[in-house]
């Protein structure tokens, strides 16, 4: 017969099943783990050869961007001489990075909103409607893919993955009907989506280069912001902005 004062007295837990909820546990993590890298790693997986390349030094480099300069190390003049001579300029709208291999079309974009401009930079990096043209007073602000759906199309999904790896110092060129305009990078920040000030106009000949940042998500976004070395620069008037673009679906 039960005595009336065991029912006050705690029940145990088994040790075995205490032991076995914890070794399912761990299971469902460890197998929850390795399917979220599997999966990561098919979604990223090009982007991920572009990285590797990069740091290998494997990806083959163009004749022109061979030819150019990847950091500013003579002055302005020297660096003017240096573009003058005789190559091929590009005759397209062209951005070239030499430090990172990037050699893209530039996608002047006429809207603002979000399904064009995911459209549009299948065809290359955008220029931001409303920013100054290359060469003006103001900021020529461009953005591009650091990561993409591979599935989605377009040959530039991961065009700016290494953009975080540019320096101060390192030279950005710009290609518009024939002329070359030439960047040299002087900051590098991490802003959060709604930090619109990025899109501001400025006072000096300023290129900004935007993507998304870390790698596979928008989460924030990486800024890389270069002053214009050559030629001398035009006067320009443009625009207040609302927003950044977003680059990846939310």
């Amino acid at each position: 017969m039960r005595h009336p004062l065991d029912s006050n007295l705690p029940t145990l837990k088994s040790p075995l099943k205490s032991r076995g909820f914890f070794v399912e546990s761990l299971r469902f993590l460890v197998l929850f783990l390795f399917f979220f890298t599997l999966s990561l790693t098919v979604v990223m997986f090009p982007t991920l050869v572009a990285r590797v390349n990069y740091l290998l030094g494997l990806e083959p480099r163009s004749k022109l961007i061979a030819s150019l300069p990847i950091v500013g190390e003579k002055s302005p003049s020297q660096l003017e001489g240096l573009l003058l001579a005789e190559r091929n300029i590009p005759q397209d709208s062209r951005l070239i990075i030499p430090q990172i291999n990037v050699d893209v079309p530039v996608v002047y974009s006429q809207n603002a909103d979000n399904a064009s401009l995911m459209e549009e930079l299948k065809r290359g990096v955008i220029h931001y409607p409303g920013t100054a043209y290359p060469g003006e007073v103001g900021n020529v602000f461009i953005t591009g893919h650091s990561s993409y759906y591979w599935w989605s199309g377009g040959q530039y999904n991961q065009v700016f993955a290494n953009l975080d790896k540019l320096k101060n110092g390192d030279l950005i060129y710009l290609y518009q009907e024939g002329q070359e305009y030439l960047y040299q990078v002087f900051d590098r920040l991490v802003v959060k989506p709604n930090q619109v000030s990025i899109l501001a106009p400025t006072a000096f000949p300023q290129l900004t280069l935007m993507t998304c940042t870390p790698l596979g998500t928008n989460l924030r976004r990486l800024v890389v912001k270069a002053q214009l070395i050559t030629p001398a620069s035009l006067s320009s008037t443009r625009g207040q902005f609302e927003r950044l673009p977003e680059i990846l679906p939310l």
